[in-house]
C-alpha cells in the first residue's frame, strides 16, 4: 500500500519579537517541553532552534537540552539547525551570514554533541547565493516553502510531493517542501477553527493510491500552542489536542509519520524527486513564506524603524571587517563581535518589536559601535573607517562656473540645463525639481541610458504619464502624494574632476537638497538626497528613481543583478517576465518584493552594456525595487528601478526627525 510521510516540525525562537524575557521560562514549560513529550511518546517530530534561543533555554532549564541531545542520539525525534540567529540572510552580507551559521554550529555541537544536517531557512526567505552558505556550512539540506517557490517556476505540481535539488551558484543542495496552506491549516485545527474533518479532508486530497509521496504537517512556531506571543490570555489543552490529532493520523494506515531526514532519505532515486530546480525568480529574487505582505521589505525598511536598525548593522560590520583585516583583533575579542552583529541582525528587532527589545538592540548596537570604532583608533585602517564620507558642498576648492570650463561645457534654456564633459551628458528639467531629462556616456553608448520618459511615449494606457528619474516619491498612509517635481532653483560648483549642480526643495514632509556630481574624466555621476525632517511617520518614500530608455537597450537580452545575502553576484533574464516589486499589496502593505542588493550595489544592462548603481548602506540602509514589463505591440519595454528607505505594512511603525542622507552613484560600462 502506498503511504503519504508527513513530518513535523516546531519552531523554536525566544527572540521572538513580541515576547517579554520575564516569559522564557513558561514558555520552556509550556512550549518547548511538550515537543519532547511527543518524542517520548513514540511521536517522530522535529525541533529546530537558532543557537541564541538554544543557549538561552540552556541557562534557564539545563535538563531540557540533555533530554533534547538524548532523543536525538537515541532517533525519537530531529534537530534542525538555523544559525546563531534568525536573521533574514538575502537582506545581509554573505559574511556575517557565514559567521551566523558557523557560531550555530560551533554551539549545537557543544551543546547537543554533534551539528545538524537538515537546516529550516530563517522565516522561509530565500535567495539562490545562499545555497552555497549552507553548503559549506556542512548543511546536506534545507527546509523552504513550496509555494510561493512554486508560483513563478514552471516545474510540475507534483514536485510538492517529493525532495527536489535547490540550484545554487555553484553549488546545489536537497530541499524539503514546507507549505504555507498546510501548516496554517494543521495551526488552524489545533485552535479550533477548522474541524478534524475539514483537516482530513485536506490531507486525504495530498494522498495518492498510486505512489508514495511526502508532505508536511507543520513547520511553524512552537509558541502558538497553549501560550499566544504578545497576548495576555493564555490557553490551555492545544498540546492535548494536537497530540490526539497526531495519534489520529498515525493511526491511519494511510499516513507516515516521519522527520525531515527520513524524508530526505525516503525518495532516492525517484525520478520524481532530486531534480534541480530554481526556488527563485526574476519576480521574486528574494522569496518568503505565506502570503504576499509577508515579503523581505517587512525586515528592511518596514518594522520598527528598521531603516536605521540596519544602517546600524551595516556601520558595525564595516567596522568589524576593517578590524579583521586589519589583523589586530584577538580571537575572542573577534567571536564575541561576530555573535553580537548577528544577534543584532536577527529579524525580531525588525517587526512588532517591544520596548524591551528594541532598548535591548539599543545599547548592544551602542557598545559595539564604541567598541569598534576606540580599537579602529589604533589601528591604520582607522582612518579609512567608514563615516569619513566628506559633504560635497564642503569641499574647500569649490568655484562657481559661470558656463564653461576647460573640459565642460553647461548650456541653459528655459525649461533645461545641459552639462557636457568628456564622458557625462547629463540634462536636467528645472521646473521638474532637476529631475534628469536625459543622461549618457558616450564613451559607453551614443544615447542616453536613463532619463525622462514623456506622457504619450507609450500608447499602452497603463503607461499615460510622466516618468521622471531622480527624484522622490513620498506616499503617507492615507495616500497623499509627495514630490519634488517642481520648480527649484540651483546652486552649480566646480571641482578638479567633477561639476556639482545643487537643488534646494521645500516639501510637505520637509526640506530636500538635492545634489547632482558630474564626472569630468568617468562615465559616472551622482545622486545625493538630504532630506530634513520633523515627525515623519510610517510611510513609503522611495529616491534613487531611475527611468531605462528602451530605445537603448536590447529588449532581448536584458538583465539585472545584485548580490542577495551570497557570496557571489546573481543574475536573471528579463525577457518575458513582468516584475512589480514597487506596487502595493492592498492599502496597507505598500511594496511587495525588493531587492538584497547586500553589497549596496544593482546592475541592469543588456549584451553590449550595462549601469550599475551603488550605495553605502553604513550611511543610510536602502533596497532596490524593479518594475518592469515587455510591451508586444509597441515592440518596447518599461523598466524602472526605485530605492526604497521606508514602507508601510502591519510591522511598520517609526518616526523620522532630522536630516537622512544617501547618495547613490551611477556608472556606465560595456559588456
Amino acid at each position: 500500500m502506498h503511504r503519504l510521510h508527513l513530518y513535523t516540525l516546531f519552531h523554536c525562537n525566544l527572540a521572538f519579537s513580541m515576547i517579554e524575557r520575564a516569559s522564557f521560562p513558561s514558555i520552556v514549560q509550556r512550549c518547548y517541553w511538550p515537543v519532547l513529550r511527543l518524542a517520548e511518546d513514540d511521536f517522530p517530530v522535529a525541533i529546530e532552534m537558532p543557537a541564541w534561543t538554544l543557549k538561552e533555554v540552556n541557562s534557564i532549564d539545563p535538563s531540557f537540552v540533555l533530554k533534547l541531545k538524548e532523543l536525538w542520539r537515541a532517533g525519537k525525534c530531529e534537530f534542525v539547525g538555523s544559525g546563531y540567529s534568525q536573521a533574514i540572510f538575502p537582506l545581509i552580507p554573505a559574511e556575517v551570514n557565514r559567521w551566523n551559521l558557523e557560531l550555530g554550529n560551533k554551539h549545537y555541537q557543544e551543546l547537543l554533541g554533534k551539528k545538524p544536517e537538515v537546516a529550516l531557512v530563517n522565516e522561509q526567505t530565500f535567495s539562490r547565493g545562499l545555497v552555497d552558505l549552507y553548503k559549506k556550512a556542512g548543511y546536506k539540506t534545507i527546509i523552504m516553502d513550496w509555494n510561493n517557490s512554486h508560483k513563478y517556476n514552471n516545474y510540475p505540481k507534483e514536485y510538492v510531493y517529493f525532495p527536489q535539488k535547490a540550484v545554487g551558484n555553484i553549488k546545489d543542495i536537497d530541499v524539503i517542501w514546507s507549505h504555507s496552506i498546510a501548516f496554517q491549516k494543521f495551526q488552524r485545527c489545533v485552535h479550533g477553527s477548522v474541524t478534524e474533518e475539514e483537516y482530513f479532508d485536506f490531507l486525504n486530497s495530498h494522498y495518492s493510491p498510486t505512489e508514495d509521496r511526502a508532505f508536511v504537517l507543520y513547520t511553524n512556531d512552537a509558541e502558538v500552542f497553549d501560550f499566544r506571543p504578545g497576548a495576555e490570555e493564555i490557553r490551555t489543552g492545544e498540546w492535548e489536542r494536537l497530540k490526539a490529532l497526531l495519534a489520529k493520523i498515525k493511526a491511519d494506515e494511510r499516513f507516515l509519520l516521519v522527520t525531515p531526514n527520513d524524508v530526505a532519505g525516503a525518495f532516492k532515486g525517484r525520478h520524481k524527486a532530486f531534480n534541480k530546480i530554481s526556488l527563485e525568480s526574476p519576480e521574486t529574487p528574494i522569496v518568503c513564506k505565506k502570503q504576499e505582505k509577508y515579503n523581505p521589505t517587512r525586515w528592511a525598511v518596514a518594522g520598527r524603524d528598521s531603516v536605521h536598525v540596519n544602517t546600524e548593522c551595516y556601520k558595525v560590520y564595516r567596522n568589524i571587517k576593517a578590524l579583521l583585516d586589519g589583523g589586530g583583533l584577538p580571537e575572542h575579542t573577534a567571536d564575541e563581535f561576530k555573535e553580537t552583529i548577528c544577534d543584532l541582525w536577527g529579524s525580531d528587532f525588525r517587526s512588532n518589536t517591544i520596548d524591551e527589545k528594541f532598548i535591548y538592540f539599543q545599547n548592544k548596537a551602542g557598545w559595539l559601535k564604541m567598541e569598534t570604532e576606540r580599537l579602529l583608533k589604533g589601528t591604520p585602517c582607522g582612518a579609512g573607517a567608514p563615516g569619513s564620507f566628506q559633504y560635497p558642498g564642503d569641499k574647500a576648492d569649490d568655484t562657481v562656473i559661470n558656463g564653461a570650463s576647460a573640459n565642460a561645457r553647461l548650456t541653459k534654456t528655459d525649461s533645461s540645463v545641459k552639462i557636457i564633459t568628456d564622458t557625462v551628458e547629463a540634462e536636467f528639467l528645472t521646473h521638474k525639481g532637476f529631475a534628469l531629462k536625459s543622461l549618457a556616456f558616450p564613451g559607453v553608448f551614443d544615447k542616453p541610458l536613463l532619463g525622462t520618459l514623456a506622457h504619450g511615449y507609450y500608447d499602452d494606457i497603463r503607461l499615460g504619464a510622466d516618468f521622471f528619474s531622480g527624484h522622490i516619491i513620498h506616499v503617507s498612509k492615507d495616500g497623499k502624494k509627495t514630490t519634488d517635481l517642481k520648480g527649484a532653483e540651483m546652486q552649480i560648483e566646480e571641482g578638479a574632476d567633477n561639476l556639482i549642480i545643487k537643488v534646494h526643495t521645500s516639501l510637505d514632509i520637509g526640506t530636500l537638497t538635492k545634489m547632482y556630481d558630474v564626472s569630468r574624466t568617468k562615465p559616472s555621476i551622482s545622486v545625493t538626497y538630504r532630506l530634513k525632517v520633523n515627525g515623519l511617520v510610517a510611510s513609503s518614500l522611495r529616491l534613487g528613481i531611475f527611468t531605462f530608455m528602451p530605445s537603448s537597450f536590447d529588449k532581448d537580452t536584458l538583465w539585472f543583478e545584485t548580490v542577495n545575502g551570497g557570496a557571489a553576484p546573481e543574475r536573471f533574464s528579463l525577457k518575458g517576465r513582468a516584475l512589480s516589486h514597487d506596487e502595493p499589496v492592498s492599502q496597507s502593505v505598500s511594496a511587495s518584493s525588493c531587492l538584497g542588493a547586500t553589497e549596496g550595489w544593482v546592475k541592469i544592462g543588456d549584451k553590449d552594456k550595462s549601469i550599475k548603481i551603488s550605495t553605502d548602506k553604513s550611511r543610510l540602509y536602502s533596497v532596490p525595487m524593479l518594475k518592469f514589463m515587455e510591451l508586444k505591440e509597441e515592440d518596447s519595454f518599461f523598466l524602472r528601478l526605485y530605492h526604497s528607505v521606508g514602507e508601510v505594512d502591519d510591522t511598520a511603525w517609526w518616526v523620522w526627525r532630522g536630516v537622512n542622507e544617501i547618495t547613490f552613484d551611477i556608472s556606465a560600462n560595456k559588456e
